[in-house]
């Protein structure tokens, strides 16, 4: 009983661990695409001791034994994941309980057995920091129940219930091969003790509960490789594609927009400029630039990289900055409120006009001192729609 109840507890703690872990960040989430994704397959080597008080009286290092264990699991997400092992050899024990020899000295007792157990795996590495798919190491937690099946004294087979606690270590080579390192201990009725015999040989030991202690080295495969996709269900997959139709048709009247207040303001120059020298026809064409100007590049959610259909607004930029030498501007960019903290938001609007900035001056050859970029974050919002302030406005400094 007492062993169920330390595994239960053990369990619910894990399983917590687990779920905290994917919600620290509620924009992050990934899982495997596909039941068959994640499926591997363990073997490895190595040795055990058996835990006994006569065994460390006797000498713990002279019941070192072999071992092999076989694995196969299935990763649910990068957080934690079940597998089924097998593993054992033989157990040894030295006892000089007196009812079992005469003269006091140590007797020797082997028993060949075999564990399976079922391990609910926690990805400890994943758990602490952010997921990485380029991350070569990490370390995992595993725990669970089984069943011990062995013989003592070549009598009939008994079946043991036992529980398992451990921590393995994984260098991945690449994204299907690792090389493990595992350390693991068991805990269950002694080996050297059955109720279907009685008499001087029904408990060899001093104790009814023993443990096994185990470390192996040792690959694993995985099939297809390792493959986790970050999660987006199908509603949130539809309003993203929404977002995005609604967000081009917003750059599209925005652009037909600044084309007509351009065309304006060329009118305007125009009906003026015969009455001008080339100096005020200079002047009040950037005038009226600085006061009427402004284009817009909008962004995807939480990003900073100007998308590609986004880049004919910079050219056009380019172009009436060539066409208008005494125009500056200034870059300006936001973030939507409903999104991050205003930190967040802030840093992530200042990357936005930065990235518009750089390419305006590295791509389309706009001079740096015509241009200045600032970050407002999300404490002012250009428009009343949340999803339309993921802009950065290019205005003319007035």
């Amino acid at each position: 009983m007492k062993i169920k109840t330390l595994l239960l507890s053990a369990l619910v703690v894990a399983a917590s661990c687990s779920v905290t872990a994917q919600t620290t960040d509620t924009d992050v989430k990934y899982m495997s695409p596909k039941f068959k994704d994640n499926i591997f397959i363990s073997i490895g080597v190595g040795a055990q001791g058996y835990l006994t008080q006569d065994n460390f009286d006797h000498g713990f290092g002279k019941v070192i034994q072999p071992l092999v264990n076989l694995s196969v699991g299935k990763w649910m997400d990068p957080y934690w994941g079940l597998r089924g092992q097998a593993s054992g050899w033989q157990s040894k024990m030295y006892t000089d309980v007196d009812r079992l020899n005469n003269g006091g000295v140590f007797n020797k007792f082997e028993r060949k057995y075999i564990n399976l157990n079922l391990d609910f795996m926690l990805n400890l590495t994943n758990l602490w920091r952010q997921y990485d798919p380029e991350n070569k190491w990490d370390m995992t937690l595993f725990l669970g129940p089984g069943l011990s099946f062995g013989k003592f004294h070549d009598k009939q087979l008994d079946v043991l219930v036992n529980g398992s606690l451990g921590l393995g270590g994984k260098y991945h080579i690449n994204k299907y091969w690792a090389i493990d390192l595992e350390a693991r201990t068991h805990l269950m009725p002694t080996f050297f003790y059955t109720s279907k015999y009685t008499g001087s040989e029904e408990i060899a030991g001093r104790s009814y509960q023993d443990g096994l202690l185990s470390l192996s080295i040792g690959a694993t495969y995985t099939f297809g490789g390792r493959k986790f996709t970050r999660y987006e269900s199908g509603a949130e997959q539809m309003r993203q594609q929404l977002n995005d139709k609604i967000n081009g048709l917003e750059n599209e009247l925005r652009n037909t927009q600044s084309q007509l207040e351009a065309a304006k303001i060329a009118e305007q120059v125009a009906q003026k400029e015969l009455a001008l020298t080339e100096a005020e026809k200079a002047e009040a064409i950037a005038a009226a630039a600085r006061q009427d100007f402004t284009q817009y590049v909008g962004f995807t959610i939480n990003k900073s990289a100007v998308k590609t259909e986004q880049m004919v607004v910079l050219q056009a930029v380019a172009n009436y900055m060539a066409e208008n030498p005494g125009v500056k501007m200034k870059v300006v960019g936001y973030a939507d409120k409903q999104t991050g903290s205003n930190y967040f938001n802030q840093k992530l609007s200042e990357r936005r006009a930065k990235s518009v900035y750089d390419l305006l001056v590295k791509k389309f050859g706009v001079s740096s001192d015509r241009l200045s970029y600032v970050g407002l974050g999300d404490q002012s919002q250009p428009f009343k729609v949340n999803n339309y302030n993921r802009l950065v406005m290019i205005l003319g400094e007035k």
